[in-house]
């Protein structure tokens, strides 16, 4: 059975081809497009997975869609059509684009990509779950999902075992923790739903105490397991931008930071308050989880899965003993979370043991006649030589070693927002001042901003205190002996790591091993392959691009060695 699975409307459109279970592409739409968290009908995508597949539309079996397009206009009906009148330009504005999209799929699909079969509709947590669950290694867990709203709901809580997923209980919107954490992000200066993970890397130089007082105020645990957050102070209701209101100004005693302005001490002392919050919530779920079960294994999804200092603390401060978080934990994920569940809990084939479709390697890769061809377009600008595998591997670990910054561009491209060998920047860890380069010559981003290590799987445990693999960057562990590896290891001492097994990446385990040889260590920095503002590279045209508009030293596009 082949199906296309969709997501597509809110943030991080994308599409994805699943047959008979097995997920065979998929890809973002903003890799294409290079706008971040594209939120556009994924057409880009869409022709790429059916060309990838080498199937055409008329093939797909079946459509799955990532949510309850009718559940969702319920809650946006019962919120903002509430108060029409006052609402009304946003009321009618939603409405007519729900009904020319989202609303209307059939003729929608029919009309864009040429598609007239069946269509299913998966709710959007369970589209989250059914990744995080059908990919772990676990026969039973608990399932979490936590996201800033997917129709009604924004938690839902599941047992996941061999007889599929079962949603126990759920969190209703406006209640919403990721919709606070995206509400500070804004207050911060920084996009909601996308500078989130900016927060949590300004949050280690603050000072949690100065305004923990702020969230006790907005939010209320309950026994029962729910969280009340009060409305007073946010306008999710009725905006979708205006995410605050002068309630949380006053509140908060400072004025909201403008995007492009300094960063003081008391933003930084804000975000270290709001992580500590966000961390007491999720663990309190969590506890309260595990006193109804004896399951000690847990699977999370949603767009706060990508929480990873949250994540790397959850066995400390919880029951839980084993935790899996999926490569594309929000909603771009949930195009191939949609066909998974579909594929389970719908035609109830039972989960493969030991977890299936793990691979995060899921998009284009190009050929010699691709890269010759960027090449060519570029030689005006840069020297190339072709080298072995051997010979690319002990000159690119050689050059790492000597301080060069190395643009990596490899096979295909990884699918979810981690960089994860592929389409990698990597440089020497040992080299205390070259985080500072990296951020201001060639990311050209914020300076607070961390840098993750990719570490040998036999290796990570010599380095990071983490008691099992973190195989997508999904956890910030503490650093071993940070003295060792400074340009990797945050303000609090603590890294986002990524182990790497031979057999999920072999080649760039093998540069892993290489770099060893001649610096002692199986770590390399490794950050996303991109500028400030722009999309993960793609292709060999943007990767040159890229290389050419920063100040990396080298380029290696498979056995390409690229210079200016």
């Amino acid at each position: 059975m082949i199906k296309l699975g969709i997501s597509a409307f809110y943030h991080d459109s994308a599409a994805a081809i699943v047959i008979d279970g097995e997920v065979i592409a998929a890809i973002e739409e903003e890799k294409f497009t290079n706008i971040k968290h594209d939120n556009s009908f994924p057409l880009q995508a869409i022709e790429w997975c059916l060309k990838s597949a080498k199937i055409s539309i008329d093939k797909v079996d079946m459509i799955c869609w990532y949510e309850e397009p009718k559940l969702k206009y319920d809650r946006v009906e019962a919120t903002l059509g509430k108060s029409w009148l006052k609402n009304f330009k946003k009321w009618t504005t939603f409405k007519k684009e729900f009904s020319n999209g989202e609303g209307n799929l059939k003729d929608y699909f029919k009309t864009q990509i040429g598609y007239t079969g069946p269509i299913t509709y998966v709710k959007h947590h369970l589209s989250h779950l059914a990744l995080s669950f059908y990919t772990s290694p676990f026969e039973e867990a608990i399932g979490m999902s936590i996201d800033g709203v997917g129709e009604w709901d924004t938690v839902v809580v599941a047992d996941c075992d061999k007889t599929g997923i079962k949603e126990k209980h759920s969190i209703k919107f406006p209640n919403s923790l990721g919709l606070v954490y995206s509400s500070i992000t804004a207050y911060l200066g920084f996009k909601p739903n996308g500078g989130e993970y900016k927060v949590m890397g300004l949050a280690p130089y603050g000072n949690p105490t100065k305004y923990s007082h702020i969230f006790n105020k907005i939010s209320k645990v309950n026994e029962n397991g729910t969280i009340d957050i009060k409305q007073k102070y946010f306008t999710w209701k009725t905006s979708n931008t205006d995410m605050y209101n002068f309630d949380l100004v006053e509140l908060i005693g400072f004025e909201p930071r403008l995007s492009e302005s300094n960063i003081e001490q008391e933003h930084m002392d804000l975000a270290a308050a709001l992580q500590q919050w966000y961390e007491s919530q999720l663990y309190f779920l969590i506890r309260n989880e595990c006193k109804g079960t004896d399951k000690r294994n847990l699977v999370l999804g949603g767009g706060c899965a990508y929480n990873g200092t949250a994540n790397g603390k959850i066995k400390a401060n919880t029951e839980i003993q084993n935790v899996w978080i999926p490569y594309a934990p929000s909603d771009a994920g949930s195009a191939i979370g949609a066909c998974l569940y579909y594929w389970h809990d719908i035609l109830a084939h039972q989960k493969v043991e030991g977890g299936n479709n793990i691979s995060p390697y899921l998009g284009p890769s190009y050929t010699d006649y691709d890269i010759q061809l960027a090449i060519r377009e570029n030689l005006d600008d840069i020297v190339v030589r072709k080298l072995s595998d051997s010979e690319i591997l002990r000159e690119t670990a050689q050059m790492i070693n000597n301080g060069s910054i190395v643009g990596w561009f490899q096979g295909r491209t990884e699918f979810g927002a981690r960089a994860l060998g592929n389409r990698s920047i990597l440089a020497n860890p040992h080299i205390s001042d070259i985080r500072d380069k990296i951020n201001k010559v060639v990311k050209k981003r914020e300076m607070f901003r961390p840098f993750a290590p990719s570490v040998t799987v036999e290796d990570y445990q010599t380095y990071f205190i983490s008691e099992s693999e973190v195989p997508y960057m999904n956890q910030v562990v503490k650093v071993s002996d940070f003295k060792k590896i400074p340009s990797v290891t945050h303000v609090d001492k603590s890294a986002r790591i990524h182990t790497v097994r031979r057999e999920q990446n072999e080649k760039y385990y093998d540069l892993l091993k290489e770099f060893e040889k001649v610096s002692g260590t199986p770590i390399l920095l490794n950050t996303s392959f991109n500028l400030r503002g722009h999309t993960v590279t793609n292709d060999p045209k943007k990767a040159i691009w890229t290389f050419l508009n920063s100040e990396m030293d080298y380029l290696i596009i498979e056995n390409y060695l690229i210079s200016k």
